[in-house]
């Protein structure tokens, strides 16, 4: 029996190896208590070294809300640079730069929640372009849910309320240490999408926010099912998405062949091709993919909000 345990408990940890690898990132680093704390102060001597006129979000953060660079927030971006110092100061010294720049003075060193530095972004919040799906891949990364259908038509809305969603919800995702380690897989659906509802301004927005200043493991972008004219719009999309994450692209389509066989159960069923390459290539059951994408994951937003509100987060 005990043979049988170890045999058991060797081949699940080969299984996640494998699904940790999936995508070619770099495997989390293992954090003994020594070893976050010399990462730690390394970080320090990083930031310190930094003049002060490059890094005055940062400072100014410190000085009016040091609760929020607590060593905490200092640790999810040495996981996101898989504790690389240089690169980590770099992002927290961007992180606040843009953090201003989009929260602005008034909510920028408040608490990312609903009733602080989100209090006046409900209509933008509900919208729900970006959200959670509370939902993990295989290798435990969290999977976020892209839907661009859901824009109002013709832009009518503020764009830095739409980014500090995106933020939100984020942040939301990475609350848990273990997403912080292994990242997000996101699920994007344009298949909906309307031309007057690509919005390049507000992408390269967010894109912006994404590449190299938010705290977040991009493990890769799974569009579903784009439209045609999503083709004229690619290039600039790797564009504004550089090259690092330009390689976590995956694209699906239905388009062609739009359906396979399958076999389960009595008789056969058809079933989106889409679908089958997210649970059999990617590690992403069928229950955990959005209902919009043909999975089984119906994803009460509102709801959401709504408890996290309770919880004041």
């Amino acid at each position: 029996m005990a043979h049988s345990t170890k045999e058991t408990t060797e081949e699940a940890a080969a299984a996640l190896l494998l699904a940790l690898g999936r995508y070619g990132q770099s495997d989390p680093k293992e954090e003994t208590p020594e070893f976050v704390r010399d990462k730690l102060q390394d970080l320090e001597k990083e930031l310190s070294d930094i003049s002060d006129a490059k890094k005055s979000g940062y400072l100014e953060a410190q000085e009016k809300s040091p609760g929020l660079c607590d060593d905490a927030f200092k640790l999810q971006h040495l996981r996101c640079e898989i504790f690389n110092v240089k690169p980590a100061a770099k992002r927290i010294v961007a992180y606040w730069d843009k953090r201003l720049e989009i929260f602005g003075p008034e909510r920028a060193f408040l608490p990312l929640t609903l009733s602080h530095a989100l209090k006046d972004d409900t209509s933008s919040l509900h919208v729900g372009f970006l959200r959670n799906t509370l939902q993990k891949d295989d290798a435990g990364r969290a999977i976020l849910f892209v839907d661009p259908s859901r824009f109002p038509p013709d832009q009518a809305y503020d764009r830095h309320s739409m980014v500090r969603a995106l933020w939100y919800n984020i942040h939301s995702a990475i609350e848990e240490d273990d997403v912080q380690r292994k990242g997000v897989v996101i699920i994007a659906h344009p298949e909906h999408v309307a031309r007057s509802q690509i919005d390049q301004k507000l992408m390269k927005m967010n894109v912006t926010c994404i590449r190299g200043c938010l705290p977040v493991r991009i493990a890769a972008f799974h569009v579903c099912n784009p439209p045609f004219f999503f083709e004229l719009l690619f290039p600039i999309v790797k564009l504004l998405m550089g090259e690092r994450l330009r390689k976590r692209i995956k694209i699906h389509s239905d388009r062609n062949g739009k359906k396979n066989k399958s076999t389960k159960g009595e008789g056969s069923v058809e079933e989106s091709t889409v679908i089958r390459k997210l649970v059999d290539k990617y590690g992403i059951d069928k229950i955990k993919i959005p209902t919009e994408v043909g999975g089984g994951n119906t994803i009460d937003h509102v709801q959401w909000l709504e408890d996290r509100k309770v919880a004041s987060l």
